[in-house]
């Protein structure tokens, strides 16, 4: 593709088209005026603009994990790039192919360290990205960009980011667009056909193994192969830890499924073999007071990430492939015949999951309980809902009692950065306009991202916001709990009172059809009337303060 002399804002623009992007999520400032003005000849290209720089990361995010293709996050500066960082890292975790751009001061004044400016303004995004790159001359725009699209979709994919300063936007590119066609990786890791035939023997010999689904799975489109083999084998499986879970990698209705792995359930302690399949193992959140692998079970681990495999346990067999192309020669390796009949093991596991409720919460007079809640979220879950979830105290309680079936029925942040489902949801409803959206956020969680509400609002994005608010943080005051001291023993938990906020009128306020209900039983007249009103609504139900998790 050729390009006559244009702006290096023009050559921006007419990059992100090459590559089939139609919409970018901004928060823009002076920096990003030439690629502004230049989307004003093109219509068909969707500006949205978002009120702060972590609602346009975490609503590129969703776009992008439910697209499977790059999205667009385009900041002001260094100050804007910080404000985005917490949401980034859950890009990166997630492997969602976010290519975010900078909009940077003038060369001259960055040298000066004058106003909004840092040294190497990279540098703050290294951790979080695959790549990271400031252009150095305009005419190196269209390629540094096109690398960036490139690397944030190979194996394993991954944010990037490219910096852009101001005096290089306004400037003259002459410099082609590289053809996307040309550089759009369709590259898959085929696994080793030996490592392979040494799994496939441990899966026939195992007499109790056990499959984990990870998130990589349903990204990777093998969740048909999972539950093939699975099928094949007659074994349970389950889905990967609470604490990296971002998707499910097997349906939840599925008979062989035994809900999420956890060390201290007999289904993982018994297990002779576990095949962990595109999971990440293992994210740990305090210092264990037991191994996350039982001790004598072996080990096979699927990952197309090779860093992923051996990170923290050892492996018997690990596997670096893309998981479907690796679930699908394991299913061909194994012998028809001969396999151990294993229907009591999955009966077993399937029977330990159900009655496992995990500790129910109390249920107090004059406030609602929070599993009677999640119950009535459940009832509202259809086949074409698509919840994206947020809510740190109630987070275990949704994930055992909400329907997960892949490929998107259930999306959440394991990176522990608060609000990002307020964005999230908003890019999962553009990615997915034929799906039902409804965003589960703490009251907390809500507290870090309320600009998006403004953005539902502005462009008439359907999403439904349902915000469990016990007018707490009460993942401080459940750490104090576990700490054990004056605390406990005053029943006085600083850092925990959060009360005060009317949700609901936040949302009215921003022009979003808001709702605050106090029983669960009032939560399916609440959805029916958020149905029914057209573009975002918010529904916010009052629960108890005191319940800190489990």
């Amino acid at each position: 593709m050729t390009g006559a002399g244009r702006s290096g804002g023009r050559a921006v623009l007419e990059t992100l088209r090459a590559w089939g992007v139609r919409r970018v999520f901004t928060c823009p400032g002076s920096t990003e005026a030439a690629f502004l003005d230049a989307t004003l000849d093109h219509p068909d290209f969707e500006v949205v603009l978002t009120p702060h720089e972590s609602i346009a990361v975490s609503a590129a995010d969703g776009y992008a994990r439910v697209t499977g293709e790059p999205a667009v996050a385009y900041l002001h500066t260094h100050v804007g790039l910080a404000n985005s960082l917490g949401h980034l890292n859950a890009a990166r975790l997630a492997h969602s192919p976010v290519v975010v751009l900078t909009g940077l001061k003038p060369a001259l004044l960055q040298s000066h360290r004058s106003f909004t400016c840092v040294p190497d303004t990279g540098r703050l995004v290294e951790p979080y990205v695959r790549a990271q790159w400031q252009s150095l001359r305009t005419e190196d725009i269209p390629a540094d960009l096109n690398r960036a699209f490139r690397l944030a979709l190979t194996e394993p994919a991954g944010p990037t980011w490219v910096g852009l300063s101001q005096d290089l936007m306004n400037d003259t590119c002459t410099a082609p667009v590289p053809d996307p066609q040309r550089y759009r990786p369709r590259a898959r890791t085929a696994p080793d056909p030996e490592l392979i035939r040494e799994a496939a023997a441990l899966l026939a010999s195992a007499d109790s193994p056990l499959l984990v689904a990870g998130a990589e799975v349903a990204r990777h489109g093998a969740v048909g192969d999972l539950i093939a083999l699975a099928e094949r084998l007659g074994v349970p499986v389950v889905n990967e830890d609470r604490r990296t879970y971002e998707r499910p990698g097997f349906p939840t209705s599925h008979p062989n499924f035994a809900g999420l792995y956890d060390a201290r359930r007999a289904t993982v302690r018994d297990s002779d073999l576990i095949v962990f399949a595109g999971c990440r193992c293992f994210t740990e959140f305090e210092t264990p007071v037991r191994p996350d692998v039982p001790e004598g079970a072996r080990v096979v681990h699927i990952h197309s990430d090779a860093a992923e495999i051996g990170h923290i346990y050892g492996v018997d067999t690990g596997i670096v492939a893309d998981e479907g192309l690796a679930l699908a020669a394991l299913l061909e390796a194994l012998p028809r015949d001969g396999l151990a009949a294993r229907a009591g093991r999955v009966d077993e596991a399937r029977g330990e999951y159900l009655a496992d409720t995990g500790p129910l919460p109390p249920e107090p007079e004059g406030v609602e309980n929070v599993a009677a809640v999640a119950d009535a979220l459940a009832e509202q879950v259809g086949e074409n809902t698509t919840v994206v979830g947020d809510a740190t105290t109630t987070g275990a309680i949704l994930l055992r009692r909400l329907p997960q079936d892949p490929p998107h029925q259930y999306y959440t942040t394991s990176s522990g950065s608060l609000g990002w489902a307020m964005g999230a949801a908003l890019g999962v409803k553009l990615g997915l306009p034929e799906r039902e959206v409804v965003a589960v956020l703490g009251d907390g969680a809500f507290q870090f991202g309320p600009q998006g509400l403004w953005v539902a609002a502005r462009y008439q994005i359907p999403v439904t916001f349902v915000v469990i608010n016990n007018e707490s943080y009460a993942a401080v005051a459940a750490a104090l709990r576990r700490y054990g001291g004056t605390a406990v023993e005053r029943g006085e938990f600083p850092g925990k009172d959060l009360s005060g906020v009317d949700v609901a009128a936040i949302a009215r306020g921003y022009g979003v059809f808001g709702q605050r209900i106090h029983q669960a039983a009032e939560l399916g007249e609440a959805m029916a009337k958020a149905r029914t009103h057209p573009g975002p609504s918010l529904i916010e139900i009052m629960t108890d303060p005191d319940y800190l998790g489990p």
